[in-house]
This record gives structure tokens, C-alpha cells and sequence, in this order.
């Protein structure tokens, strides 16, 4: 087989869906798939990691992931051409763009095409993100950490056992957006989870027009509409849900989270009183 390197992506303004785990991006990442010709491939995390590409501790994950390596068979990627791009390209800039091309070749997408990536803990190489790609738009998708914990709790996609470490994936999320998005205030857009759960049409469309993609109208509709389950409050016990609540309160109050008063009312409906009222 004749091995050739991709070519890079010319798409100049792609957008990068980051945040916490667990906070709706793999849905809101099918919503914007509606949109011709803008593709985005499985998670790549390609930006993730915090090890310098091509030393030893950065190319690990490459080499060493199963769970990426099925991400990339699902893309269509060919094991020698991403092998390839790993031995020849410079740095993770070139590394994603690369991957971009090759993944629109194997789903028979021809240039031009625009480009997203959902790879929620790419919030941790934001700053290179926004150095690398210096056109790129962020999109911070954020979700009730209460939600978030007891997602990452129950563990049907990923299971977090450890209640801080569960609660850190949310808290680290918003503390480096908190820091990082006043610097580029123009080429970021923070959106609730709970937002497009009410208003699907409404909330696509502010982010496709955020991202500069034109697309038809009549993509979303009522339809596609979800109701948050509030799991949280079957989830964690009152100790749990209290522990998160003292951790991220303030950041989530800046986001329009009334943790105090969620877990307030939670504990006023679960009361002996309110149970002999009942």
C-alpha cells in the first residue's frame, strides 16, 4: 500500500466544543452534523494533553489508547496513514488539521468543508488552542454540576467513582474557561446545556452563526427537544450533593445555578413532613 500524508485542512475558523464531561456535547455535536459539509470526526483529544508533541510522554496517547484507536477506526483512518502523521507532522496544529483532511476523505467529503472538534477536555490546552489556531472559535458548554457528578457517578458513558474527582471535572472545566475566555472575549461563546435542552432551533442556530457556518433553515425543530432528568436527586445522597454544592456554588451561580437553593428544595420535598403531607 502506498502511504501518502494528508494535506491539511484549509478550513482557517473551525470550532472547538470543549467543557466538562457529561455536560451534553456529544448531542449538541449531532445537532451541528445536520449542517452540510461540517464535519467533525470522533473525540481526537489531540489537544488534551498537556506533554509536548513528539517527546516521549506526548506521543503516548497516541500510541497507547485504546479507546482513541477505536475512535479512529470508526473515522475511517487507516492505521499506517495515522502513523504516518504521527512520524511526520511537527506539531498537534498540523497533527489535528491532517487528521481533519483524512477523515473527509474516508467519509467522501470534498474540500471546500468547514470543521468542528468535540473533545470536552480539550479545555485543558485552551490556551493552545487559541495560540494555534488564531481564527478558531470555543464554544464552552456548561450543565448543572449536580448533573455532572451524578452522571459521572452512575458511569453509563464514563464512570468517576471518586466524589472530588467528579466534582473537579466540572470545577476545573469552568475555573480555566473563567480565566482564558476574557482573553479572547471575541472568539468565545459559553452556552448553557440547559439552554438547547429548551430551545433547540434557537440555541443551534446562535452557535452555527457564532461559528460563521451558513446552513439551511428547518435543521432543528421542536422535535428534537429533551428534558433534563434532574438525576442528581436520585443519584447523590444529601452528604454528596452538599460536598458539591460548597465546591461550586460561586462558579455556578455566575452561570445562572442556584446550587443552594436546588439542594434546599430538594431537601424540603425528601422531609418527614413534606412525606405525612404527601
Amino acid at each position: 500500500m502506498n502511504v501518502v500524508l494528508p494535506p491539511q485542512a484549509d478550513d482557517q475558523q473551525p470550532l472547538f466544543i470543549v467543557g466538562s464531561m457529561r455536560s451534553g456535547s456529544t448531542w449538541v455535536r449531532d445537532l451541528l452534523r445536520r449542517i452540510p459539509n461540517f464535519i467533525c470526526p470522533e473525540e481526537t483529544h489531540f489537544l488534551r494533553w498537556s506533554e509536548p508533541f513528539r517527546t516521549p510522554g506526548g506521543m503516548r496517547p497516541h500510541t497507547r489508547n485504546r479507546l482513541l484507536e477505536r475512535h479512529r477506526d470508526i473515522d475511517g483512518i487507516d492505521p499506517e496513514v495515522f502513523d504516518l502523521m504521527l512520524r511526520l507532522c511537527p506539531s498537534k496544529a498540523h497533527l489535528h488539521k491532517r487528521y481533519i483532511s483524512a477523515y473527509a476523505q474516508a467519509q467522501g467529503v470534498a474540500p471546500p468543508f468547514r470543521w468542528f472538534d468535540k473533545t470536552p477536555q480539550n479545555i485543558y490546552g485552551l490556551p493552545l488552542i487559541l495560540a494555534e489556531f488564531p481564527k478558531a472559535r470555543i464554544l464552552h458548554l456548561v450543565r448543572n454540576p449536580l448533573n455532572v457528578v451524578a452522571s459521572l457517578k452512575l458511569g453509563k458513558q464514563v464512570k468517576i467513582p471518586d466524589l472530588q474527582g467528579a466534582i473537579n471535572c466540572w470545577l476545573e472545566a469552568v475555573m480555566i474557561w473563567d480565566v482564558m475566555s476574557p482573553i479572547a472575549a471575541d472568539r468565545v461563546m459559553e452556552l448553557r446545556y440547559e439552554e438547547v435542552l429548551k430551545n433547540v432551533p434557537r440555541a443551534m442556530s446562535a452557535v452555527a452563526e457564532f461559528a460563521g457556518v451558513n446552513c439551511p433553515t428547518g435543521l432543528w425543530s421542536g422535535a428534537d427537544a429533551r428534558q433534563e432528568r434532574n438525576q442528581w436527586t436520585k443519584v447523590l445522597n444529601m452528604d454528596e450533593a452538599g460536598r458539591v454544592v460548597r465546591r461550586c456554588a460561586p462558579a455556578a451561580a455566575l452561570r445562572g445555578y442556584d446550587l443552594p437553593a436546588m439542594l434546599e428544595a430538594h431537601m424540603a420535598r425528601d422531609s418527614p413532613q413534606s412525606a405525612r403531607r404527601g
